[in-house]
């Protein structure tokens, strides 16, 4: 049975650290370390955790930040191990950090995510119900991540409005009769095969999502088969 609660000892935050080495295979200099993440927790921040039993299966941790002066979540960093994926532990991580940051009358949760990542951006999306209309150009520099090496670290910044979500999932054929724009239904496999290619995405998706935001697009749904074609779909703000 996988409990979710708050971080609260020492070795809450060390298993947090190994966790992410763990997904992301990071280097020692991109992980988030135990001090930052206690400073955190005891200044208005959540760091949640998701156990096992005794082992940490995942974790999701975020802090307060200001979006104008509109008061918001930052959500920094969601992992899960390998073995705990599809069995929606991510989806609860992200409710379960909803209704803690709701608690707080905090309406609005913020984060950023890769937007070649097709199953991050179907979760975000069409799960979860978040949009997006701001696109981040190599937002964190290089990075270790075997997930990012070689490439820009490109970045959507993700909206949820946690009372009233907006994102939604369409089936294909709708969204084929509206705006969108193609991803790479699993860009990780294509990076182990063609990272040539996977660069060559990374600019096509720049360069189209950044010139449909300048022309007042936003990006409120997601539509994927999981196996030949995933797009993003637009709609004018």
């Amino acid at each position: 049975m996988l409990r979710i609660a708050r971080a609260r000892t020492v070795e809450d935050y060390a298993a947090i650290e190994r966790l992410q080495k763990a997904v992301w295979k990071f280097e020692d200099r991109e992980i988030i370390p135990r001090n930052e993440l206690i400073t955190i927790q005891r200044n208005g921040g959540l760091v949640l955790g998701a156990w096992d039993g005794p082992k940490m299966a995942g974790f999701v941790f975020g802090f307060l930040g200001l979006e104008g002066r509109r008061l918001q979540h930052a959500s920094r960093m969601l992992a899960v191990l390998d073995e705990y994926r599809n069995l929606g532990l991510g989806r609860r991580l992200k409710m379960a950090q909803r209704r803690e940051v709701l608690k707080q009358r905090v309406g609005l949760m913020t984060w950023t995510f890769d937007p070649l990542q097709s199953r991050n951006a179907h979760f975000n999306i069409a799960v979860l119900g978040g949009t997006a209309r701001e696109y981040l150009v190599d937002l964190y520099g290089p990075s270790s991540s075997v997930l990012n090496r070689g490439l820009p670290t490109d970045r959507l910044l993700l909206r949820w409005d946690l009372r009233r979500p907006r994102g939604r999932r369409y089936r294909l054929e709708e969204a084929r009769a509206l705006r969108t724009i193609a991803v790479p239904v699993d860009v990780n496999r294509m990076l182990e095969r063609d990272p040539a290619g996977v660069l060559r995405e990374r600019m096509r998706v720049r360069r189209e999502i950044r010139a449909a935001f300048r022309a007042g697009w936003e990006i409120t749904g997601f539509a994927s088969d999981g196996k030949s074609e995933s797009r993003y779909v637009l709609t004018k703000t």
